[in-house]
């Protein structure tokens, strides 16, 4: 045993030392690249030599000197030619081999700014691993100085998003990324001469007098203060001749701005990311290599979602700032999979700018980042190729648990699904939730998920593809101009983020979406270039707003489309009033759908009131026909005709309140206005009209199938559905009639019964849902308190000194309620 045991060793010993040395021969190891040189750059205040509102910041390793707030930049590329060429190869040259790759350190750089002042509506957080779009936030101000678009699900102060990446041995947490506006960037030391604001580079060591062991004791800190709170934050910061000091900057904290992209799952322990960034970009196919159906890349090649790189910043314009990624795919590489040939792949983004007169407009279209993709062939041989082109993910899921979104085609809608528009199909949708069930087919025939946005085997353009929450939207829209061609894809997809595994299936509706454009194969000639643009909207769906990108249908009213869109406008038309909220908008609302309808509501009333006087005949009608069902129905049908009474007299008014009782419904649930719009400014309370009022969290109080998310009542304890509930059930009691027999009593106890089965599903509609049914009630009441008392004609009726007051009121109003001119009108006229 002991001899096969030692010849195993020695065996393997031979095996392992023949594989390193044929390895070492046919594959020899290449030369250690020397680091990327970077430029010195500027950083704080208009010192990057003038790239307003953009910042290019290298990871803080310690090997460069951090510039002031980090915002240094690589080496130039040079610029390619308007016409999609590069320059020599329009000029007819042959073009240059390309030069062999560089390490590129992780970059991150930031176009857009947060300052109050800022043309800005966007802040953009870019990485240059994948060359990706890592954050986006929505930066607008509201007429009072605060962010329009608020995180409402997390209102503790903010810092900033600075990209923290963990020091080894709990040493602290290195800042990545300092945006421009962000309380960091205005963080002001406690050290004479030091210039204000954190920088990359920087350690936090401490904030306050926690001590700071990784990014989680920052983010769990931050989450106890409040917007405006002051913190001191220290940091260690390493100087240009390396060596380290501690500094301590004052920071004042804001409200957090809402992230409509970020990455789902945070940075796991080891720094690297669970979830894709946004926007990645890769080859589909080159030659005869091609992306296998179960990966994200070719083979052998290296990674372009993976890999870092190289960047440099844009000449700013009218346009706005901009930002270029380049990654080259050298002649070796390209061999590595049989192709002959080196070339070049080249991102650009811009950030839409404001002009200062439309500052205050909201409906002007600067929500988007124009994206421009191009393929250079810097090879001698053509190229035959196609790409991909991932979209967005990690849209906000504020809300999940009580959104209500309408499928445009009766199927299942998520709180995010993936959109697109083509112009032989038109707009479609496909859900979280049917994405999610797809996925997990296929995980278990472990098969790829291929979920088509269209069918069709000819390639076809698109007008958009995106990815839709409730109130916000983030759409790539491709375009032409004299520079770059419309693109057609082959194939787009919708495919999910991450492990669906990970949801369980009663949350399978905040499954993370994104799609997959697929481009047509395209040829190549030497120094040839392909260049597609493209427009990415970010932003909230306002429909003035997507009207000026043509993306109205983003918004689904339902049904009843043209109600929801004419009481919105109404909404709209009062809230605009002076020292109107929307609070009182939905009551002035209220008031005009109900005085418009008050002839039905006055017959519906007088039907009711009518049953509750013809009520006692009944009773003896159903005792003297007990057994003979036939005769008590001819009995009951002469009493209504005698009576001049319809017992389906309230149902047409009914059917009117119902299209507009949707119609409202749908207006105000995908009203992005009414986000934010509180009852009573001031009070944290029923802050927000499009969800629930909120007033205790109960879920901890609760089992799960009442106070979770996906339970009866949902984690909130909340007070005007119960409000319009005894509404309900109180009215219900005042005007319903007496029961005249056994059934009639049960079908009463039935509907109060049910009238608490609907409280309980619709316990988590919009609080501005419950104030239009507060006000319609009290309405109603008030309506029926104006009539005169079951059982008393009008010949009959009190004295106008003796009257109630609202009968008074009635009868100034309607001729038909004065007791005197009732008589009047009912006596028999004179003989002559």
């Amino acid at each position: 045993m002991e001899k096969r045991f030692a010849l195993f060793l020695i065996l393997s010993a031979l095996i392992l030392f023949t594989h390193l040395t044929v390895q070492s021969l046919l594959f020899p190891p290449p030369p250690p690249q020397p680091p990327i040189e970077l430029a010195d750059g500027a950083g704080h205040e208009g010192e990057d030599a003038g790239h307003e509102g953009l910042e290019a910041q290298p990871t803080a390793d310690g090997q460069q000197p951090a510039a002031r707030n980090g915002a240094t930049e690589p080496a130039r590329l040079a610029a390619p030619d308007e016409t999609g060429l590069s320059g020599e190869a329009a000029q007819g040259r042959s073009s240059p081999e390309i030069a062999p790759s560089v390490a590129v350190p992780q970059q991150w750089v930031t176009l857009g700014s947060m300052a109050a002042d800022s043309p800005y509506r966007l802040l953009v957080t870019l990485n240059n691993q994948g060359a990706a779009v890592e954050r986006i936030e929505l930066v607008q101000r509201a007429a009072n100085g605060q962010f329009r678009f608020q995180e409402l699900e997390h209102p503790s102060g903010y810092l900033g998003y600075l990209a923290f990446r963990d020091e080894p041995d709990g040493r602290g947490c290195r800042i990545n990324v300092v945006g421009q506006g962000t309380p960091a960037a205005a963080a002001v030391s406690q050290t004479p001469g030091i210039p204000a604001g954190l920088c990359v580079g920087d350690v936090i060591r401490r904030v306050e007098d926690l001590r700071i062991r990784d990014r989680f004791d920052v983010d769990a800190y931050l989450a106890q203060t409040q917007p405006g709170q002051h913190v001191s934050i220290t940091v260690a910061r390493t100087a240009d001749d390396g060596q380290s000091r501690e500094l301590t900057f004052d920071a004042t904290l804001v409200t957090s701005p809402l992230s409509i992209v970020r990455p789902d799952q945070p940075i796991a322990a080891s720094n690297d990311r669970t979830d894709p960034l946004s926007f990645l970009w890769a080859l589909e196919s080159i030659g005869h290599s091609a992306v296998p159906r179960d990966k994200d890349e070719i083979a052998k090649l290296p990674s372009l979602r993976r890999d870092n790189w190289q960047v440099r910043t844009l000449d700013d314009s009218p346009g706005g700032p901009g930002v270029e990624f380049t990654f080259a795919l050298s002649e070796p590489q390209l061999q590595a999979i049989g192709v002959t040939g080196s070339l070049e792949l080249v991102k650009r983004y811009r950030l839409a700018r404001t002009p200062e007169a439309k500052l205050t407009d909201s409906a002007f279209p600067s929500y988007h980042v124009e994206l421009e993709l191009e393929i250079r062939n810097r090879g001698h041989t053509p190229q035959q190729l196609a790409y991909r082109l991932d979209g967005p993910n990690g849209l906000p899921l504020e809300g999940w648990w009580y959104v209500t979104k309408i499928h445009p085609r009766f199927s299942a809608a998520g709180a995010r699904d993936v959109i697109w528009s083509t112009p032989s199909i038109g707009h479609g949708l496909i859900g979280a939730t049917k994405i999610y069930s797809e996925a997990m087919a296929a995980r278990e025939k472990k098969q790829p998920v291929i979920m088509p946005l269209f069918s069709g085997e000819n390639s076809q353009p698109i007008d958009y593809a995106g990815v839709d929450a409730q109130y916000f939207s983030v759409v790539l829209q491709p375009h032409a101009d004299e520079a770059a061609s419309l693109p057609s894809f082959r194939q787009a997809l919708a495919i999910p983020v991450g492990d669906v595994a990970s949801i369980e299936k009663s949350m399978s509706k905040t499954t993370n979406v994104s799609f997959r454009l697929i481009s047509s194969g395209v040829q190549l000639e030497p120094g040839q270039s392909l260049v597609n643009r493209y427009t990415i909207f970010a932003g909230p769906k306002q429909p003035a707003l997507l009207r000026a990108y043509g993306l109205e249908r983003c918004i689904e009213y339902g049904w009843f489309r043209t109600i929801a869109k004419f009481l919105a406008a109404i909404l709209h038309a009062f809230e605009s009033l002076p020292g109107v909220n929307y609070g009182l908008a939905i009551i002035l609302l209220t008031v005009l759908v109900r005085s418009a309808m008050t002839p039905l509501s006055r017959k519906a009333a007088r039907n009711a009131q009518m049953m509750q006087e013809l009520a006692p005949e009944m009773k003896k009608i159903a005792e003297k026909y007990k057994d003979d069902m036939q005769k008590r129905a001819a009995a009951q049908s002469e009493l209504f005709k005698k009576h001049n009474y319809r017992p389906l007299g309230g149902c047409l008014l009914m059917f009117i309140q119902l299209p507009i009782f949707i119609g409202l419904y749908r207006a105000l649930s995908v009203d992005v206005e009414l986000r934010q719009a509180p009852l009573i400014s001031g009070l944290h309370w029923c802050s927000n009209l499009a969800g629930p009022d909120m007033l205790w969290y109960w879920k901890p109080y609760l089992p799960a199938f009442l106070g979770g998310e996906s339970g009866w009542l949902g984690p909130y304890l909340n007070i005007l559905p119960i409000i319009t509930i005894v509404l309900f059930l109180w009215q219900q009691k005042m005007f319903m009639p007496p029961a005249t027999d056994e059934q009639t009593r049960m079908q009463q106890s039935m509907m109060k019964y049910m009238m608490i089965f609907m409280g309980l599903l619709f316990f988590r509609v919009p609080a501005g849902l419950c104030l239009y049914f507060i006000a319609s009630s009290l309405w109603s009441v008030a309506e029926r308190k104006m009539l005169p008392p079951p059982g008393k004609r009008p010949d009959t009726a009190a004295s106008p000194a003796t009257q109630p007051f609202w009968q008074r009121m009635a009868a100034k109003f309607n001729p038909e309620l004065d007791p005197a001119k009732s008589r009047a009108r009912r006596r028999p006229p004179r003989k002559r």
